[in-house]
Order: structure tokens, then sequence, then C-alpha cells
């Protein structure tokens, strides 16, 4: 296990991964972690700085200059990034200038903290310069990643922290990169093991979240040197809710511990995100390309295609929503907002570009892939320019499934086992094709946002489809209910509830009125802990990853926000404003 952990320390960046790691495990090992890494200030060489005492018992500052993977001749003094300049700075600026003076009194370790090994060629510079520069209060230490990972093994993997057979769930998923379904298998398995037992402390509960969080980067590590990241994506959204689920309650508190849950949870909601960005990085540049990513599935079964299509489209469509949530945050707190105005721009043309160069997108096979096209709706329409670009998308899907439905082709169907798939159309009599379409997502769906769109055509459209080929299928929608807060991080048992009387035969203002009222009634979507804390993406995630239907509330919360659009576009051109 340490070679394991050691080898995914070398492969960690200095910025944003080994950085992100050290202040958990140090905060794990005792000390106090007074100064983090930060972005746009000088940090003097100090990367992360801690007080208290390590196995010696005397308390001590702490100050880690971080560098990653290996340590070699040309990263000892070739540029302002190289160790010598920080280490000077260190001594000559943070030491006297900027060390808290409540810790000025204290021996002082400067740490060189690495993720590899230090190469023989510069071990004489480097003894010369800790002589030099040591005294009785002042050292300088290595922190190599052979040490490192005897910290991570110690005190985020001991085996009396973890429940028995996490260790060797990790190496199985460790070693079944290459088929991601069984590795990822494995990882969830590790995920239910750390955050079994509900009777456990508060200080255990960190310990399990920043277990899981220290398991995902090694995951990740290892599937980003085989440069097959599936795996990985999958371990991070189940990790992302499982974390949340043992940190929602502490959201609302402010102890000690309370603080120290919340960091972590936001530390594996940073692994998530680089994650998401890691594995678009591979896919975006073919979005452009026609037939890219169709090709790229490398299989002669269209169903494979389409499959693995919808589920690309569901998580670009996520990592867009991701992003208009932190430029919401960032104009909350009055940050800079001009990156993510730039991304979202990005991701949704590359989104488009995706379903166009991509026909399969055009017809889906399954009714639950309503979920990705939900998503992808949910995202794009908020933007300027994109409703007739999603009316055509969602006109051309309900006009294809009607024809494969007419021509017994492979029209949408209630299946979502594989199997079953594959023979579908089993039959082309009148009795399979109704028990295949029994229920519907999907053309609801089509049908609310034709009606917030306000496209007429496309919802009378979808009336007639009901009336003349679907008057057998009960058209739905799905809202959380009150059993839902307790089983949507981990979906460990059923929640939820069916709005199955939908009045699709009525107008679309009567249509709208019919499902807000429901939603408004059952109300059970405002009391989300995640919707609560402002963090309402996580419950898109499990949608996604669960295949849960995006719940009805979120189109009530993109009606509420065009209203309020319009309410101030009709404010600024009022006459009365207008007037010089």
């Amino acid at each position: 296990m340490k070679l394991i952990i050691k080898e995914y320390l070398s492969s960690l960046r200095e910025r944003g991964e080994l950085d992100v790691l050290l202040p958990d495990l140090l905060s794990q090992i005792g000390l106090r972690v007074f100064s983090r890494p930060g972005r746009g200030t000088r940090q003097y060489g100090v990367d992360i700085a801690a007080v208290g005492a390590l196995q010696d018992g005397v308390e001590k500052v702490f100050l880690l200059s971080v560098k990653s993977g290996n340590l070699g001749r040309q990263d000892w003094d070739t540029g302002v990034q190289s160790l010598r300049p920080s280490l000077n700075e260190i001594i000559d600026f943070y030491i006297p200038a900027h060390l808290p003076p409540e810790y000025k009194e204290l021996p002082i370790d400067i740490c060189i903290c690495i993720g590899g090994d230090i190469d023989e060629s510069i071990r004489p510079n480097l003894s010369q310069y800790t002589e030099q520069n040591s005294t009785d209060v002042l050292k300088i230490v290595e922190w190599d990643g052979d040490r490192l990972a005897a910290w991570i093994e110690k005190y985020f993997l001991q085996e009396n922290l973890l429940a028995e057979g996490t260790r060797p769930l990790l190496r199985k998923s460790l070693a079944l990169l290459d088929e991601p379904p069984a590795s990822f298998r494995y990882f969830a398995d590790l995920l239910k093991k750390v955050s079994a037992a509900e009777d456990t402390t508060d200080a255990q509960k960190l310990i399990a979240l920043r277990q899981m969080n220290v398991c995902l980067w090694i995951l990740f590590s290892w599937a980003r040197e085989v440069d097959n990241l599936e795996s990985s994506f999958l371990a991070a959204e189940r990790t992302l809710l499982y974390a949340w689920d043992i940190a929602k309650s502490y959201f609302s508190k402010q102890s000690k511990v309370a603080n120290a849950i919340k960091s972590s949870f936001l530390s594996t909601l940073v692994t998530y995100q680089i994650i998401r960005r890691a594995f678009f990085f591979k896919i975006l540049p073919y979005v452009g390309i026609k037939h890219g990513l169709s090709t790229a599935v490398h299989s002669n079964n269209k169903i494979d295609i389409n499959l693995k299509l919808f589920e690309v489209l569901g998580r670009l469509a996520l990592a867009g929503i991701w992003t208009q949530w932190q430029l919401d945050t960032a104009r909350a707190f009055q940050e800079k907002t001009e990156d993510f105005e730039q991304e979202i721009d990005r991701l949704s043309q590359n989104l488009k570009l995706l379903i166009i160069n991509n026909p399969t997108l055009f017809t889906p096979v399954k009714d639950d892939q309503a979920i990705d096209i939900s998503l992808a709706v949910l995202f794009l329409s908020p933007l300027k320019g994109n409703d007739e670009d999603i009316v055509f998308w969602l006109s051309q899907i309900l006009d294809k499934a009607i024809f494969s439905y007419q021509a017994h082709g492979i029209y949408p169907c209630i299946h979502c086992d594989y199997p079953a798939l594959l023979e579908h159309p089993e039959r082309a009599d009148e009795e399979y094709r109704q028990d295949a379409t029994a229920g519907s997502l999907l053309y609801p769906m089509i049908g609310l946002w034709a009606a917030l769109l306000n496209n007429e055509d496309l919802y009378k459209k979808v009336q007639k489809a009901k009336e003349e080929h679907f008057p057998h299928c009960t058209f739905q929608f799905w809202y959380p209910d009150k059993d839902t807060e307790n089983h949507w991080c981990k979906n460990d048992d059923l929640h939820g509830a069916t709005f199955s009387q939908v009045p699709i035969e009525q107008n679309a203002d009567s249509f709208l009125v019919a499902l807000w009222d429901e939603c408004e009634h059952v109300n059970a979507f405002s009391e989300l802990s995640c919707v609560k804390m402002g963090l309402w993406p996580l419950f898109l995630v499990a949608s996604r990853h669960y295949r849960l239907p995006v719940p009805l509330d979120f189109t009530l919360e993109y009606r509420k926000s065009k209203e309020n659009q319009e309410i101030k576009t009709n404010q600024v051109d009022s006459p009365k404003d207008n007037i010089s």
C-alpha cells in the first residue's frame, strides 16, 4: 500500500493537487494549519504553514515549500520557481516579517516537501545549504514521498480506522482501471465501507471524509497515468455525494470540528471539479468533428454509441451547470466573473457542437435519456440565443421518435438494462409496443419546455403525439418527497413521488399552472439540504449518476428567473427610465 501511495504522490502536480492534499494531512496528524496555498498573493516561499508537535513532542512551526515529483538539479537553483530561491525567501522575508507574532518564540522547521525523491546529484548542494542556514531554533528538513506516504498510510488509511477489507478494494479498483465498470464497482464498495457506520463520532466522520478524498485522488492519479479517466469520473461523482451525506448536517454549525468537516467537503468538491475538467480536456477537442465522438466509442453496435453519447451529453451539460453556479457565487461575493463567463460560453458552444455533429443525440433509445436531455436544456435555456436551437433539437427528437415508433424501429422505450436494449424492439406487435412505452418522462419533458419557451407548434405536436400514438402511455414528472432528503445522496431506498396526471391536453398556460401548483403543494424540494445551503447542483449530480429524473422544481426555478429577467428588461425599457 505504501508503494501505491508513494507512486500516487509522485504523480501529483504542485499547484491544485499536492498542496490541496497536504493541509488535510497535517490537520489529521494533529497540527494546526494557519496558512494555506493562495492565488494572486505573494507567499514569500511558504506554500503551507502549520504549528504543533510531531513524534518528538516539541511544539514547532512548520513552513512547507512544496514541489511536485522528484527534486532534481534543474529544480534546485534554476528560475524563480526552483527550490533555493523559495528557501531564501522564507529565511530572509517570511520569518522576520510575516510569521505571526505568537509563533516567533517557537523553533522552526523549514520543510522541503516533495511527492517523490531527492536526486543524489543535488544532495551535496542541499546538505551544504542546510548546514549553512541551520541554527539552534531553525532547521531545514526533508519531507519526501516516503515520509508523506507513511503518514497517509498511518493517519488516513490505518486498519483500525477503516472498515475491514477496504485496502484490497482500493487495490482492485486501481488494478482494473482499464475495465472502468469493474474498477468503479470496487471503489463504490470502498465508499460504502468507509462511510457505513451512522453512530460514529464527529472526529471519525472527519477522518472518513478525508480518507474518501485521498482514495479518490489516488484513483485519479493512476487513471491519469493509464489515460483512462472513466472510472475516476464516476468515482468522483459518487464520492461527492457520499461526502455531502456526511457533511450536510454540519454546514449550519460553527464549531471547530464542523468547520473542519465543511473544509474537507469543499476539498472533495475541488477534487471532483479537477477530475471533471481533466475528463473534458480529453473530450472537447473532438466535439467539432462530424461523428468524432461517435467513432471514438469503438463499437459497431449503434446501441453502444447511443448510450455513451447521451452519457457524455449529460456530463457536459452538468459541467456547464456547475460553472453557472460558480459564476452566480462569484457575483454574490463580488468577485471576478470573466473566467466563468468565458467558460460558460465555451461549454455551451461545445454542447451544441456535440449535438449537431453526433446525430445519435436526436434519437434516444431509452426513456430515461430524458435526464441527460433535461440537463442540457437546463444549462442552455437561460443563455441568450439558444431558444431556437433548443426547440429545433427537441422537435427533431419528437419527430424521429414518432417515426421510429410507427416503423417499428428503435424508438424510446422504458427498458434500462443492456440486454433488453440490444433486443429492442423485441417484437413488432401492438402489445409489445404498448408495454415498451407504458410510461414516459421524455415526451412530457418536451411538452414542458415547449410551453416554457412559448413555442405553440412544438407543444401542439406533443399533444398530437399523445392523442394519436401514445394514448396508453402515462406521461409523468418526478419530484422529491419527504423521504428524499434521507436517501438521495446514496440512493439506498425508494423515495420521491410521481405526478402522473399530466394535463397535456390542456393549453400550455393551464398545463404550466397545474405543474407549478403540484410543486408548491408538495414543497419538499426547498427542504433539501443542498438547496438550503445553495449547493443545488449536487442534486443534479445525483440525478445523472443514479438515473433519477430531474425534479420538476428546477424548471420552476427557470421560470422564476425568466420572469425576473423580463421585469428588469421592462424596467429598463419603460418610458420613465428613458426620459433624459
